[in-house]
């Protein structure tokens, strides 16, 4: 006579949608994460040379192409073009350590004397590295902090750091938002990536932005949660080793 044996049913150790039977209601074990224990991470471009299009590297992403938007992050790939509410602005003089020499952040100030002065104390103008090169240096950096809105009304908070060749578009950025008037997280703006060329003739992606209208007050709501959170310090961008002079980074141009 034959045995009835149970099937062990196999169930799949990682799936990307959230299950039916799982309770989206609550968020246990986040109860000691505040708002000041997170940090924003950075929207950035894909380039010809970005690690994250080659497969041998740590940071590759599979499916990224030059052009494309991303989170610093999750790599999350955005495609050409995203809708972005910015909430906050706050330029600032950044100390980077050249790529050549490792790389790395040295710290962030709020102008540039007090960055002149970090970089002096610390005696980095004397510091070269195997080319002569100098091995830090000080770069201004525009920090659009804001809100990620997805086509499905979905947001998520990031910041776009405009250094180098890219202040260009900092400013420009700035003076659709000033001529617009309103609070800053009152109007939603496109995002994208556009070709461009620096000094050296060398072809690459830039942000390139216009304006598309205002917000529903839902995000609004959210725009105005960011800029609190900012502007009193409680949050900030992420601090990486994605320096601008990295060659293999966009913003290094």
């Amino acid at each position: 006579m034959a045995k009835n044996v149970a099937k062990k049913e196999e169930t799949a150790i990682v799936s990307i949608e959230r299950p039916e039977w799982m309770n989206d209601d609550n968020s246990r074990g986040q109860e000691g994460v505040g708002i000041d224990d997170l940090t924003i991470p950075r929207l950035s471009i894909i380039q010809d040379l970005s690690p994250q299009r080659k497969k041998n590297d740590p940071a590759y992403i599979e499916g990224a192409d030059s052009g494309m938007l991303f989170n610093t992050v999750s790599n999350a790939l955005y495609g050409e073009s995203v809708m972005f509410v910015p909430c906050f602005y706050r330029k600032e003089w950044v100390i980077w350590k050249s790529q050549n020499s490792g790389g790395g952040f040295c710290g962030a100030f709020g102008s540039k004397a007090e960055a002149e002065a970090e970089f002096q104390s610390e005696g980095y103008d004397d510091k070269v590295d195997k080319k002569g090169d100098p091995e830090y240096e000080i770069v201004d950096t525009g920090q659009q902090f804001g809100i990620l809105v997805h086509p499905d009304g979905t947001t998520e908070d990031i910041v776009i750091s405009l250094a180098k060749s890219k202040r260009k578009v900092d400013r420009q950025f700035n003076t659709l938002i000033k001529m617009g008037g309103g609070d800053r997280f009152s109007r939603i703006y496109k995002i994208s990536a556009v070709a461009d060329q620096n000094a050296a003739g060398q072809d690459y992606f830039n942000f390139g932005v216009s304006h598309m209208g205002y917000v529903n007050e839902e995000i609004y709501r959210k725009g105005e949660a960011m800029y609190e959170a900012i502007s009193s310090g409680q949050r900030d961008v992420v601090r990486d080793t994605d320096s601008p002079a990295k060659p293999a980074d966009e913003a290094e141009y």
